[in-house]
């Protein structure tokens, strides 16, 4: 029985990666925002600033792929850099006004999405779906983290 229960649930996370990677490119992919620099905006929103290194580590991204992509919103004036109160060779990212300001925009364009895509779902059913991808999402991250220490 369990069996089943889990090829169910591999079966439906492979289908939801690929049409959500699919809904992405045809309903948001007009925005010059991409997965990277949403991830990387909420993130530097969420922390406030934070070092190349940190910010690599928490969306799991290498250290030279996160300064390529921070360097792009830095060139769009997504971000900005500051010097470290604690040490001054390092370097702190920091989400500007206008970063702000298009990370909000894209978010509310992709909440609206969702909003409309579930239109059918009632309200206890979209706080079910939200507790249990939050659920899901920790503990892939507590799983990774004990994978890592090991």
């Amino acid at each position: 029985m369990m069996e089943n229960l889990f090829s169910t649930i591999e079966r439906e996370i492979a289908i939801f990666g690929r049409r959500a990677e699919a809904i992405r490119i045809a309903y948001l992919s007009h925005s010059d925002f991409d997965r990277s620099t949403y991830l990387l905006l909420r993130q530097l929103e969420h922390e406030g600033p934070l070092a190349i290194k940190a910010l690599a580590d928490a969306l799991l991204l290498d250290i030279s792929t996160a300064s390529r992509q921070t360097a792009a919103l830095e060139t769009k004036g997504f971000v900005e850099k500051l010097s470290d109160p604690n040490d001054a060779r390092v370097k702190l990212l920091q989400i500007t006004e206008l970063g702000r300001q298009e990370l909000l925009a894209f978010a509310k364009a992709r909440e609206a999405f969702y909003a409309g895509l579930l239109e059918d779902w009632n309200e206890e059913e979209c706080r079910q779906f939200g507790e249990s991808l939050a659920r899901f999402n920790r503990t892939m991250e507590e799983r990774r983290r004990v994978n890592k220490s090991e």
